[in-house]
């Protein structure tokens, strides 16, 4: 009776170890159930569509101001409570290769839950064709359609050009830039930057700063443009780019150094897989 048991316990467990070796089967193409949404705010542009029969699930796209920095957002409409979790996510547009290092942030409010995707600066809105496909584990496996995209795209344009006139970034001095200054900002945080202020309260969020580099390199400024974080993570954020950061210069049409406008988000989080 004994090895009876044992053995079942064997093909009991064999299969659970065939099971979680099997890759899971691939998402569903989900198609719009709604138009693309363009939202002109003071400090962000974002273009959104509703998913699903009931429209439960919705696609948001919030690019940056200057640059391509771009961040992509899932919500699903729940009143469950889950952790904050963060961590690497399979990031992919039509049959492309994957985004490399993205991750995403992913957290809950009174009616939904939500996914926030940094994709940094290696998609282009132009780029946004066909498919976009998410792997998130179990927080968030999507394939959505991006059906009429590229009708949308143009009124996102003009809305961030309105962005840009409310914080002084001028078309004219954008288009003198022939090459924007380039810098890594990602690679200045460490865990230890993280405000005690923070930790003890359990704050998190996505912060979003427009800096403008100097001609030697330097950051002048930094101004926090779009915020999910508690006041100590935005202080930070400008703080450490200020006191760390080191640019290449923005250069004209004749290679002359420029002052020159950045965008970069940086993702505060407590907790990954």
């Amino acid at each position: 009776m004994r090895m009876r048991f044992f053995a079942a316990s064997i093909a009991i467990l064999l299969a659970q170890m065939t099971a979680a070796a099997a890759p899971a089967a691939p998402p569903t193409l989900m198609t719009p159930t709604g138009p693309w949404n363009v939202e002109f705010a003071d400090s962000m542009c974002l273009l959104s569509r509703p998913y699903e029969k009931d429209r439960t699930t919705n696609l948001i796209i919030k690019p940056a101001m200057v640059g391509t920095n771009l961040e992509i957002i899932v919500t699903k409409a729940t009143t469950a409570i889950g952790n904050v979790r963060g961590g690497k996510v399979d990031l992919k547009i039509s049959d492309g290769a994957p985004v490399a290092d993205a991750r995403f942030t992913a957290y809950s409010t009174a009616k939904a839950r939500l996914v926030r995707i940094g994709a940094g600066d290696t998609i282009a809105l132009e780029n946004l064709r066909g498919t976009l496909s998410i792997d998130a584990g179990k927080e968030s496996r999507h394939l959505f359609a991006l059906t009429g995209i590229e009708r949308a795209l143009p009124i996102l344009s003009q809305c961030i050009r309105q962005l840009r006139a409310i914080y002084k970034v001028s078309e004219a001095e954008m288009a003198a830039i022939v090459t924007p200054a380039v810098g890594d900002t990602v690679s200045l945080f460490s865990p230890n930057d993280y405000p005690k202020e923070s930790l003890a309260n359990d704050q998190f969020g996505t912060v979003g700063a427009l800096l403008w580099v100097d001609i030697t390199g330097r950051v002048s400024s930094c101004e926090i443009i779009e915020s999910s974080a508690a006041r100590p993570l935005q202080e930070a954020t400008c703080n450490i780019v200020k006191r760390r950061a080191r640019f290449t210069a923005g250069k004209d049409a004749a290679g002359k150094p420029v002052r020159a406008p950045f965008f970069f988000r940086i993702r505060w989080a407590l907790s990954e897989f």
